[in-house]
C-alpha cells in the first residue's frame, strides 16, 4: 500500500486511495466472519476422534474395533450408563467362566487331598527316606475269596432236623462253642431225624417244640451248655417264646405254662402241685397263668406279653419273674398302667377293656353306645402291642419313638398308654377303596400290615343290601406297609430311615410273580407266612421261595456275608454235604432257597432257624 501511495500525485488522490483500500478491507473481513460462522454451523457437536483417541493410541496397541466404552468420558459425571446387551453378554461370559475356574481350583483341591490322604503313608515314607531306604510298597488289596464252611454232619436237607445261622455268643447256633457267629444255616445234630412244632432262639438260650409236644432248653442261659435238654414234658405245648428270663408255653388246651429261663431260677421256683392218678400229690417245674378262657395265641415283647382268647379278646401281663423296676411303656393299653405308673406284676392277665370294647359316639361326641369288638390277631414289639380287629382295623399302643405305632411322632405321642386305631393305612388306596388289614406283624420298634384293597360297596352290602344284586366285584392287588424304625433297612424299602411314622410301601414284594398254567398268565406270589426277629424279617412265599431283608451284622441272613440287606432278596439256598465252591461259580447253579411244605423258617433275636414240621 505505500507503494501506491507513493506514485500518487497529490494528496487528495492518497486520501481516494486509502478509503478504498480501507473498504476492501472491512468487505474482506465481512466475508471471513460469514464464512467462520458456516464452518462453526457445520462442525457443531463434532469431535475430533484423533483428539480423543490420542491418549490410548499413544500408550496401547491400536485395533480396528472401538469398544463402546470410549465415548464414556462424554457422559455427564454423577450419571450412569444402561449397559448394552452385547455388554451384558460379555459379563456373563466372563462369570461363568470365573464359576468354571474355581469350580475347577476347588475340585482339583478335593482330588488332589484324597489321593494325598491315601497315598500319605507312601509320601511320607518317600519325604522320610535315606539313601539306603528301600522304597515304600502299598499293600496290594487281596479279593476275597469265596468259601464254604466245613461240614461235619453228613445228613443232607431231605432229612429232618434243625438248621441255625447268626449270633453263637451264647452257644444257641452252633454246637462249636468258639464259634462265635455262623454266617450260614448249619445243621445243629442233636436235632436230626427230629420234627419241630415251633421254634424260638432268643438273646440267651434257645427253645424248641418237638413233634409230641415237648419242651426243650439249651444255651448258656439255661445250663452254661450247648447240649439241648427237655425241660416240660406231657403237656401237649404248641408254641414257646422267651422274655425276660422267662419262658411262655401255650398248650393246645389254651394254657399258658411258665418256666425260668435258667436251670438255676427252675429249682428254686416253686411250681405247680399236682396229684396224680394214684391220688399222690407232686410238683412240677413250671406254672401256669390263669385265665377265664382259652387262649389262641401268645406275643411276647421285652417286658410284656399279649395273649388272644378264643372269644377274640385280648389281655396284658408283665413278663418276668419279679416286678419290673422301670416304669412302663404304655405297652399294656391300660390307663392304669401308663407311663405314668409301675408296670403290673408279672403273672396276671389284665383286660384290655378299652380294645375289646368299642365305643360309639353320637354326632355331638356322646357316647352313644358300647360293643364288644372281636380281635382276630396280635402281635407285640419290644416295648409296642398292635390288635387287628374283624373288621380289618389296626389298633396300636405302646412306645412311638420311632413311629412304630403308625402314628405322627411328638412329645405328646411318643408315648400311647390306650389303643388307638391306625388311620394313615387309608391314605394307601382310592377312596373308594376300603384299606382292609388282613394281617400284623410286629417285633423291635417296627411293625408290618397286609393290606388288601376292598371295594367299599361290599362293605354296604354286609348291612343290608341284597346278596343278590349284581355287582361286579374288583379289588386291587394287596400289599404290605411297614412302619417305624428302619435304620438297618428293617423296613424293606431299600431305604434307611431313622424314624418312619408314616406306613410306607415295600413295593419289593409285589414285583415276585410266578406263572400260573390254568389262566396262563403271570400272577403275583402270596405271602405263606411272617417271622420277623428283632432287626431283621423273614417270609416264606406260596411257591416255597424265601424272602429276608434287614440287619444282619451276625449273619442272621445266611448269606455268607454280614452286610446289611434294605429291600426283600432271595435267600441262597441249604448247603448239602456234595457241594463245592466251583458249583457256586457255575452260572447255571440257582442259589435260591425252596422250602417244602413241612420246611417252616422263624427269624430269633439275632439268628434265623429253618425247621421241619410233621406232615
Amino acid at each position: 500500500m505505500s507503494s501506491v501511495l507513493l506514485r500518487c500525485s497529490n494528496r487528495r488522490t492518497a486520501i481516494c486511495l486509502l478509503n478504498l483500500q480501507s473498504k476492501s478491507d472491512h468487505s474482506h473481513l465481512r466475508s471471513i466472519t460469514t464464512t467462520s460462522v458456516k464452518l462453526s454451523k457445520l462442525t457443531e457437536q463434532k469431535y475430533d476422534e484423533a483428539q480423543l483417541m490420542s491418549e490410548r493410541l499413544n500408550s496401547q496397541p491400536y485395533y480396528a474395533k472401538r469398544p463402546q466404552t470410549d465415548l464414556d468420558s462424554m457422559i455427564p459425571s454423577g450419571q450412569e450408563r444402561e449397559a448394552t446387551e452385547e455388554e451384558m453378554a460379555r459379563y456373563r461370559r466372563l462369570e461363568a467362566l470365573k464359576g468354571l475356574a474355581t469350580g475347577l481350583v476347588i475340585l482339583t483341591g478335593i482330588f488332589g487331598s484324597f489321593i494325598t490322604y491315601q497315598k500319605w503313608p507312601a509320601i511320607k515314607g518317600w519325604w522320610n527316606r535315606e539313601e539306603n531306604d528301600e522304597e515304600f510298597q502299598m499293600p496290594k488289596k487281596v479279593k476275597k475269596v469265596f468259601e464254604l464252611p466245613v461240614i461235619t454232619n453228613q445228613n443232607g436237607s431231605d432229612v429232618p432236623g434243625l438248621y441255625l445261622c447268626g449270633d453263637n455268643s451264647n452257644w444257641c447256633i452252633s454246637e462249636d462253642k468258639k464259634s462265635v457267629e455262623l454266617k450260614f444255616p448249619l445243621r445243629f445234630s442233636w436235632f436230626d431225624g427230629k420234627t419241630l412244632r415251633d421254634v424260638h432262639v432268643g438273646e440267651f438260650s434257645g427253645v424248641a417244640v418237638d413233634s409230641n409236644g415237648d419242651l426243650i432248653q439249651w444255651g448258656r442261659g439255661f445250663n452254661n451248655d450247648n447240649v439241648p435238654q427237655y425241660s416240660i414234658k406231657g403237656q401237649n405245648i404248641t408254641k414257646a417264646t422267651i422274655s425276660n428270663g422267662v419262658i411262655y408255653a401255650l398248650t393246645k388246651k389254651g394254657e399258658i405254662l411258665t418256666l425260668p429261663e435258667s436251670d438255676q431260677a427252675q429249682a428254686v421256683t416253686p411250681g405247680l402241685i399236682k396229684r396224680s392218678w394214684t391220688f399222690q400229690t407232686y410238683e412240677t417245674n413250671f406254672n401256669k397263668i390263669a385265665s377265664v378262657e382259652p387262649i389262641v395265641d401268645i406275643q411276647t415283647g421285652d417286658q410284656h406279653l399279649l395273649a388272644l382268647s378264643k372269644s377274640g379278646k385280648v389281655y396284658a401281663a408283665s413278663t418276668g419273674l419279679d416286678k419290673p423296676t422301670t416304669k412302663s411303656q404304655g405297652q399294656f393299653g391300660i390307663p392304669e398302667f401308663s407311663q405314668f405308673n409301675s408296670a403290673p406284676e408279672p403273672g396276671t392277665l389284665h383286660d384290655i377293656t378299652l380294645l375289646n370294647q368299642a365305643v360309639f359316639k353320637t354326632a355331638k361326641g356322646k357316647i352313644d353306645h358300647v360293643r364288644a369288638r372281636k380281635i382276630v390277631q396280635i402281635a407285640a414289639g419290644s416295648n409296642h402291642s398292635m390288635a387287628l380287629d374283624s373288621n380289618g382295623e389296626v389298633f396300636t399302643f405302646g412306645r412311638n419313638t420311632y413311629g412304630q405305632l403308625g402314628h405322627p411322632v411328638n412329645y405328646n405321642s411318643e408315648i400311647i398308654a390306650v389303643p388307638k386305631k391306625v388311620d394313615l393305612i387309608a391314605k394307601q388306596v382310592n377312596r373308594d377303596l376300603f384299606a382292609k388289614v388282613v394281617d400284623i406283624e410286629a417285633n423291635g420298634d417296627f411293625s408290618f400290615c397286609s393290606v388288601s384293597a376292598v371295594p367299599l360297596y361290599r362293605l354296604v352290602r354286609t348291612h343290608g343290601v341284597d346278596e343278590d344284586d349284581d355287582v361286579t366285584e374288583t379289588t386291587e392287588d394287596s400289599f404290605v406297609v411297614g412302619f417305624g424304625n428302619n435304620l438297618k433297612g428293617q423296613l424293606g424299602t431299600g431305604h434307611y430311615v431313622h424314624a418312619q411314622f408314616d406306613p410306607v410301601r415295600i413295593k419289593e414284594l409285589s414285583k415276585f410273580e410266578d406263572y400260573n398254567e390254568t389262566t396262563n398268565q403271570l400272577e403275583k406270589i402270596e405271602i405263606a407266612n411272617w417271622s420277623v426277629g428283632k432287626e431283621h424279617t423273614v417270609i416264606k412265599l406260596d411257591n416255597g421261595d424265601v424272602l429276608q431283608w434287614g440287619a444282619n451284622d451276625f449273619g442272621q441272613l445266611g448269606n455268607g456275608k454280614k452286610n446289611r440287606i434294605p429291600k426283600p432278596s432271595n435267600a441262597p439256598r441249604l448247603i448239602e454235604p456234595d457241594y463245592t465252591v466251583e458249583m457256586y461259580k457255575d452260572l447255571t447253579f440257582v442259589n435260591r432257597l425252596q422250602l417244602q411244605d413241612n420246611q417252616q423258617i422263624k427269624a430269633g433275636v439275632q439268628s434265623t432257624a429253618v425247621f421241619y414240621t410233621k406232615k
